[in-house]
C-alpha cells in the first residue's frame, strides 16, 4: 500500500492496539493532532539506522502539534534562521497556529519550541500523487545564529549514497526520541520508475534505498525531513514509498534541484 511518511496519530496508541506501520492514513496535521482523517492511502521513520552525534545535523527540526508539542509528526530542514523546508503533505490544511517547529537537540525532548507566523505550500502540489511535495515554514522569530542547510541546484545527478534523518518510527514501530540518520544508495530513474511505473514522476521526485535487499529507509513521522549528499547539501525531501524498507520499494523524495527554482522563488515571498 502506497503511504506518505508523516505520523498522523500518537504512535504508541496504534502500537498496542496491535497495528502494524502499513496501518496509518493520511490525514492533515492541526489543532485535533491525535485524530487522523483518510483522505488518501499514501506510507515515513529511519529504518536500519544509528544515532545522530551532538551537532552532526544541527539543521534538522521536527514539526509538531501546537496543541501538544510532546507530539511530532513531521520532520523539516533549516534553510534560513527563520524558514523550514519541509513536505507539502505535513502541512496541507493547517493554520500557522497549528504547528509548532522543535530544533536544537538530537533528543527530541530537550529541543526548544518555536512559534510559525506563516505556511507556504507548493503550487501544484497533488496530495494523491505527491506531485510537488514540498512547503515552507517560517518562524515568528529567526534561531539566531542557528546553523542552516543549503540547497542543490543539481537537477540531474547519479549522487552515489545518500543520508537520510529523522524522529520517525523505527524497527520497534515506536517514534525515536533520538534523532536517527541512515545511508541510503541513490536509485536512477529509470530505476525507479521500473519499481513504481507511472506514479513516480520524474519531474519532481528522487528514489533512494536498497532496491534488492531493502532494509534501509525512512518511515512514518520523518516525512518532510532531509535526504542529503555526501557533500551536505539537500538533495530530496521524504514523501512517500510502499511500507518501509522493503526490497523492491523504495523511498521516494521530493527532488530539491529539480524543485530548486521553485523553492527559492517561494522563498523570497517570506
Amino acid at each position: 500500500m502506497k503511504h506518505n511518511r508523516k505520523t498522523l496519530v500518537k504512535i504508541g496508541a496504534v502500537v498496542a492496539a496491535g497495528l502494524g506501520a502499513a496501518a496509518f492514513a493520511v490525514g492533515t496535521v492541526g489543532a485535533n493532532a491525535d485524530e487522523a482523517t483518510t483522505d488518501g492511502d499514501f506510507d515515513a521513520q529511519i529504518i536500519g539506522g544509528q544515532p545522530a552525534a551532538d551537532g552532526q545535523f544541527p539543521w534538522t527540526v521536527a514539526l509538531a502539534d501546537a496543541g501538544d508539542p510532546s507530539f511530532n509528526f513531521c520532520g523539516g530542514s533549516l534553510i534560513a534562521e527563520d524558514v523550514v523546508l519541509t513536505a507539502a503533505h505535513c502541512t496541507e490544511g493547517s493554520a500557522a497556529g497549528d504547528i509548532v517547529v522543535r530544533h536544537g537537540d538530537t533528543d527530541i525532548t530537550q529541543t526548544d519550541v518555536y512559534d510559525v507566523s506563516e505556511i507556504v505550500v507548493a503550487d501544484g502540489f497533488n496530495g494523491s500523487t505527491m506531485v510537488n511535495d514540498w512547503s515552507l515554514i517560517k518562524l515568528a522569530e529567526p534561531i539566531s545564529g542557528a546553523e542552516t542547510l543549503p540547497l542543490t541546484e543539481e537537477d540531474t545527478k547519479d549522487w552515489g549514497t545518500l543520508t537520510v534523518i529523522g524522529w520517525g518510527t523505527t524497527e520497534s514501530g515506536s517514534m525515536s526520541q533520538d534523532l536517527l540518520y541512515v545511508d541510503v544508495p541513490y536509485i536512477s530513474d529509470g530505476d525507479c520508475s521500473g519499481a513504481y511505473g507511472s506514479e513516480f514522476d520524474a519531474a519532481t521526485m528522487i528514489c533512494a534505498g536498497d532496491l534488492e535487499n531493502g532494509g534501509v529507509d525512512s518511515c512514518q513521522g520523518d516525512s518532510g525531513g532531509p535526504l542529503i549528499s555526501e557533500d551536505g547539501v539537500l538533495v530530496g525531501i521524504v514523501s512517500w514509498g510502499y511500507g518501509c524498507a522493503e526490497a523492491g520499494n523504495p523511498g521516494v523524495y521530493a527532488n530539491v534541484g529539480l524543485l530548486y527554482d521553485d523553492i527559492t522563488a517561494a522563498l523570497a515571498t517570506l
